[in-house]
């Protein structure tokens, strides 16, 4: 699947001034929506991400010789799926009356959901995965010859899953920042 982290959600997360410099509300507003859509747009590309999993492994499972690489496929297949349900159940929703209300506790709200999501993508994003691709991999195993070369070929995926944890890591710090702005921007007024 993708990674989470999406480039023009990074921008939006990327600051130029100070780090606590207090937002503007129309600078709020401005943000909020361009939040919203840059969350769609990587909701929209991690099921289309999907759709390729359980598509590719789905011929996987039907074509590969071994009841280890089908069930591993399954198994991948099935962590997909809860991926895309787990990233549904967990993404802020825009909400017109919330934002109508307080703009500011509105997209406060939103920021510290997305924070809470990406700071723990290890569990809920990588988790899934794992299971079926240690199985799919395992069973791969006998086709290299030595533990070289398939410690090379599973350091692929590992350093892959590796960089998705560092980065959705990182863009909850910058999310953190956000909101402290967003607390700064309040306790002025």
């Amino acid at each position: 699947m993708t990674s989470p982290n999406d480039d023009s959600l990074h921008s939006l997360w990327r600051q130029d001034g100070d780090a606590l410099e207090p937002l503007p509300l129309a600078e709020v507003k401005s943000r909020a929506a361009a939040f919203d859509r840059a969350i769609g747009k990587r909701n929209r590309r991690e099921y289309i991400a999907t759709v390729f999993v359980i598509l590719i492994f789905g011929l996987y499972a039907l074509i590969l010789p071994g009841t280890l690489l089908k069930i591993g496929s399954l198994l991948i297949i099935t962590g997909g799926l809860v991926i895309a349900w787990q990233l549904s159940h967990r993404t802020s929703r825009p909400d017109p009356a919330g934002e109508a209300a307080d703009v500011r506790a509105y997209y406060r709200a939103r920021l510290v959901n997305e924070e809470h999501m990406l700071a723990h993508v290890g569990l809920w994003y990588i988790g899934p995965m794992l299971p079926g691709l240690a199985l799919f991999m395992a069973s791969l195993a006998g086709q290299f010859g030595s533990a070289l070369g398939f410690a090379a070929f599973a350091a692929i995926p590992a350093l892959v899953m590796l960089g998705i944890w560092l980065l959705n890591r990182r863009a909850a710090a910058m999310l953190r920042e956000q909101i402290a702005r967003l607390d700064a921007a309040t306790e002025g007024e």
